[in-house]
């Protein structure tokens, strides 16, 4: 069986449609917050892995001797914290720079569920007990400018697609909003929450309560800010009490009280965060199960959250709780399967509203299969690079906005357009939906998933930043390959051979028209005489859906109006 290290994109599906199902539906209905921990950070470089190895770094450069020089007594009080044993103590070498230690990763390992107590440690001769964060850690240069990882493109548009609309972290880097400004929008899409006085100015997309405080408003607005770092031992004790967290205490107690929680990246170590989860009037064994955790095996924090939300119910029946709150998936397989698992759904409801009489509900419910084997497809392609699948969805994502709806296609990335700004619930209910062009364009792909599921075709994606990239590429058993891309309307395609996504005279391109093809779309036949090679294909969806008989009849004349 996979472990939750190790497990694929694909298994991780499957578990989103199997066990948990109930969970990833009301994760896709907006019933469930993400709460999110230090490791969806841990692969960059304010991931707590990288912050304790930077700050053991840059103490070991700040003692002058290892008698009676503070950051040396200070870094001996961190080691003690390490538990090494006398063998490992004997291999550092204070000379050598700390990557280059033997012992590195034992110590950041044992240290990882104690940063609280490293960060806590005081330096003599130095007031300011946050000198270790502040000033040994460099702060400011830390946490000034970070690139997102596929966690955080993830989220970003999941927040986008509408599931996500509330998160809550004790993280303080802005990750997050790095990856919102990746995917082309503003820092404002977030309404970032330090404290409640930050839930007073203009709503964004989402909320995000950083309840351990915030790099960038530390690093922007020090005198207000930096206080509400939350790091040390002490600060994390005193939090409950702490009058400047009053109100982010009382929007985040009715955010659990309305609210299932996913909780990803997050041991729940921290005391503040486990008493938050004190009974706020869930039940066990609701469904979908009110917490989830994204783990291997529950940490005792962990556990302590289920032990306080459940109280009375936790002891009797502690095992059935275990089994339904553990999610075996870490962060980027978790979430880049809830983003694939989202767009395919999408994709369902659009399907769902196509009302040509040939396509009835067993029709559309093959099509929908065919959307899950191009989500599958996916999900195995980008497995081994989950950083490089979420930025290629994003960018195609965008390419492929752009071309449909303006039948422009730019150089470069382009921003993030996300298939309906709500949940497919809400997306469901949204009377312009059947008005978008949007529903053929999915009963297009849908067609084109089935003759990737029989093996006919298979589907591939050029770069996404070159203007002539289209939706995807689909090539044929016997070699024939072509660029497949989707227009909203007729005028459309003109538009998209004006900005040279295609020439007139190019044989591997494949234009779906949502609604019908004039004949001034059929380009001219010149290139086919020339050479032999055929023009560009135009299938104009609205014709090819209201001339078929049935499923059967349509695959047939879509396959053979594409041509391979």
């Amino acid at each position: 069986m996979p472990t939750a290290s190790n497990i694929s994109v694909l298994e991780t599906l499957n578990l989103l449609e199997g066990k948990f199902a109930g969970v990833a539906n009301g994760f896709l209905n907006g019933m469930y917050a993400l709460w999110l921990g230090s490791a969806i950070s841990r692969d960059r470089v304010v991931g707590l892995d990288g912050v304790l190895a930077k700050l053991l770094e840059s103490l070991r450069l700040l003692i002058e001797n290892t008698t009676t020089c503070p950051h040396f007594k200070a870094m001996s009080h961190i080691l003690d914290l390490a538990e090494l044993t006398g063998p490992d103590r004997a291999t550092i070498d204070f000379t050598q720079p700390f990557a280059g230690w033997p012992v590195r990763d034992l110590i950041v390992e044992r240290l990882w569920n104690k940063y609280s107590k490293v960060l806590g440690t005081e330096v003599e001769g130095q007031a300011a007990l946050d000198y270790l964060l502040w000033t040994v850690l460099d702060f400011k240069n830390t946490f000034a400018s970070q690139e997102a990882d596929a966690e955080h493109l993830a989220i970003g548009m999941l927040v986008l697609e509408g599931v996500v609309t509330e998160l809550a972290t004790a993280n303080w880097d802005a990750l997050l909003e790095a990856a919102m400004t990746e995917l082309g929008y503003p820092d404002a899409s977030y309404t970032v929450a330090v404290t409640g006085d930050d839930l007073k100015g203009p709503k964004g997309i989402a909320t995000l309560y950083k309840f351990h405080g915030c790099a960038r408003r530390a690093i922007d607005d020090e005198p207000n800010y930096r206080q509400l770092l939350v790091a040390r031992e002490a600060s994390i004790n005193q939090w409950m009490g702490n009058p400047a967290f009053e109100k982010i205490r009382v929007q985040l107690g009715a955010l659990l009280q309305r609210t299932r929680t996913i909780m990803v990246g997050m041991s729940a170590q921290d005391s503040n965060i486990q008493l938050m989860f004190g009974d706020k009037g869930w039940r066990w064994d609701d469904q979908p199960a009110p917490i989830v955790f994204s783990a291997q095996e529950l940490s005792d924090g962990q556990k302590s959250i289920l032990e306080g939300a459940y109280p009375g119910k936790y002891e009797a029946n502690r095992i059935a709780i275990w089994d339904q709150s553990t999610l075996p998936a870490y962060a980027k397989a978790l979430l880049s399967s809830l983003l694939l698992l989202t767009l395919g759904r999408k994709l369902d409801v659009l399907i769902s509203k196509v009302t040509a009489v040939g396509i009835d509900d067993a029709g559309k419910a093959t099509l929908r299969q065919g959307i899950r084997k191009l989500r599958d497809v996916a999900a195995e392609a980008g497995n081994a690079d989950r950083f490089s699948m979420a930025r290629t969805i994003a960018r195609c994502m965008g390419r492929c906005a752009e071309q449909f709806m303006a039948g422009k296609s730019e150089p470069g990335v382009r921003p993030y357009v996300p298939i309906h700004a709500k949940g497919p619930h809400l997306m469901d209910g949204d009377q312009a939906v059947a008005y978008s062009s949007q529903v053929e364009a999915a009963t297009a792909l849908g067609a084109i998933g089935l003759e990737v599921d029989d093996a006919k075709w298979t589907v591939s994606i050029d770069d996404p930043t070159e203007c002539t990239s289209g939706a995807l590429r689909v090539s044929a058993a016997g070699g024939a390959a072509a660029r497949v891309f989707f227009a909203s309307s007729d005028d459309r395609i003109s538009g998209l051979i004006k900005a040279g996504a295609f020439d007139p005279d190019d044989g591997d391109v494949v234009v779906v028209c949502s609604g019908s093809v004039t004949r001034g779309s059929q380009r001219s036949p010149r290139a086919s005489l020339r050479d032999g090679r055929p023009p560009p294909r135009y299938l104009g969806m609205a014709d090819l859906l209201g001339e078929s008989s049935s499923l059967a009849d349509f695959r047939q004349r879509f396959t053979a109006e594409v041509g391979l």
